[in-house]
């Protein structure tokens, strides 16, 4: 994936609405000149850590109407497809003012790629969302059997305020990145 993607709403795919809520498709086209179908889609399930966040994914469509999330696909313009998803999200968002919407780094390559896309136009961003990075910390216990056991409390998601031009280091990289809409000013 490239890692020079600049977010401009003015160069965007057009996204189409798909009778399942919350689920828009677009038509991307690859290095080859394929053309591909992306989905963007927003889980209505609030994470299960953070009230109030929704999960945004996207990735090419297979035959199922399902979204595959991990697939690197080789795009002409990647600006472009990273545009039309923030737009969409941030369209969602706009509808929805007491949401916020997440997007894991699944990754640590794509944790990454996302940091670096949000630094990387951070001003511009900055104008539509307030922006965090989330690391989420877990506690193992072991059990007598040495499986780890996981109890309430022991996943911490910590919202933390991203700054412009701040450096994390790929051990303390954010693994989930949260956006939530700015309030137009009385």
């Amino acid at each position: 994936m490239a890692l020079n993607i600049k977010i401009n709403f003015e160069e965007k795919y057009t996204a189409q609405p798909v009778d399942k809520l919350n689920y828009s498709t677009f038509e991307a086209e690859l290095k080859n000149g394929e053309k591909v179908t992306l989905g963007i889609t927003i889980s209505m399930d609030e994470h299960p850590f953070m009230p109030d966040v929704l999960n945004l994914s996207f990735g090419p469509v297979d035959a199922n109407d399902q979204i595959d999330d991990e697939v690197k696909l080789p795009h002409r313009h990647h600006s472009k497809v990273f545009s039309t998803v923030v737009f969409e999200g941030l369209s969602f968002l706009n509808k929805h003012p007491k949401k916020y919407l997440g997007i894991d780094g699944s990754t640590m390559s794509r944790a990454y790629l996302y940091y670096r896309c949000i630094q990387n136009n951070f001003d511009y961003l900055h104008s539509y969302f307030d922006i965090y990075g989330v690391n989420y910390y877990v506690r193992y216990f072991r059990s007598h059997e040495d499986q780890p056991e996981f109890e309430d409390g022991d996943i911490l998601a910590l919202p933390v305020v991203l700054e412009k031009g701040e450096a994390v280091t790929a051990p303390r990289l954010y693994n989930y990145f949260i956006f939530k809409a700015k309030q137009p000013q009385p």
